[in-house]
C-alpha cells in the first residue's frame, strides 16, 4: 500500500534563518512516527509544512501529487496543535457548527464530536461561551472536533500539556488504535514518555547552525 504522506528535500527558514535543510520522510498506514530534536531543530516547523500552514504545501506528497498544486489534498489532515483555534465569543456549540461548515462534514460529525464530549466529560459545556472555559476543558472541546474531522493522518503538536491525567489516557488508547489501522496513520511531537512509547518509529531532525 502506498504511504500517505511523503516529504521530499523540504528546506524552509524564516528570511535568511534556515529551519529545516533537505528534509525527508514519509508516513506510512499504521505507524505512529514520532519526530524528535533539540529546541529551534523545527520539528513544529515541519508539522506545519507537513499540513499546508507554511510553505503552501511545497515538497509535501500525497497519493504522489504536490499539495502545493495539488491544494485539496490537505483534506486528509488532522491537525491538533498546543493551542487551539477556537473562537472565544462563539459557545462550544457554535464552534462545532462552524467547524463542521469549514470541514464540509456531515452530521455524523457533530454525533462523533458529542461522543468525544461526554467521553472527555465536558458535554454540559455545550453552550457556554469558549472564553469562560478553562484552559483544559477548552483542549478537550478542540480535541473532540478535530479527532472528529475525517481524516488519514492525524498530526499531534504537544496537545497533551493542558490535558488532565484521565483525558491524557484516553488519548492514549485513541492515538495506539492507529497502529491497527490500514489507510490511517499518527505523526506526533510529544515530551511525554506515556506518548512516546507509542511510536512505531523515530525521526529526529538536527538543529541547523
Amino acid at each position: 500500500m502506498s504511504n500517505i504522506i511523503e516529504v521530499k528535500n523540504l528546506v524552509f527558514g524564516y528570511e535568511e534563518d534556515r529551519v529545516l535543510n533537505n528534509v525527508s520522510l514519509e508516513v506510512n498506514p499504521g505507524e505512529i512516527l514520532l519526530i524528535e530534536g533539540e529546541n529551534g531543530a523545527g520539528k513544529t516547523t515541519l508539522l506545519k509544512c507537513m499540513t499546508g500552514l507554511l510553505n503552501n504545501g511545497k515538497s509535501i506528497f500525497v497519493n504522489g501529487k504536490e499539495v502545493y498544486k495539488n491544494r485539496y489534498l490537505l483534506k486528509q489532515n488532522s491537525f491538533v496543535m498546543s493551542e487551539d483555534f477556537l473562537y472565544d465569543y462563539m459557545t462550544t456549540d457554535e464552534n462545532i457548527l462552524f467547524f463542521q461548515k469549514i470541514f464540509k462534514e456531515d452530521e455524523e460529525f457533530i454525533c462523533k464530536v458529542n461522543r468525544y464530549l461526554a467521553d472527555f466529560d465536558v458535554e454540559k459545556y455545550k453552550d457556554t461561551l469558549i472564553k469562560n472555559l478553562s484552559q483544559g476543558t477548552r483542549s478537550k472541546v478542540y480535541l473532540a472536533i478535530m479527532l472528529s474531522k475525517k481524516h488519514k493522518l492525524l498530526i499531534l503538536d504537544e496537545p497533551y500539556t493542558a490535558l488532565d491525567l484521565k483525558t491524557q489516557k484516553k488519548l492514549v488508547n485513541i492515538t495506539q488504535s492507529y497502529i491497527q489501522s490500514k489507510d490511517k496513520a499518527v505523526v506526533m511531537v510529544t515530551h511525554i514518555k506515556e506518548f512516546k512509547r507509542l511510536a512505531t518509529r523515530i525521526i529526529k531532525i538536527e538543529k541547523e547552525g
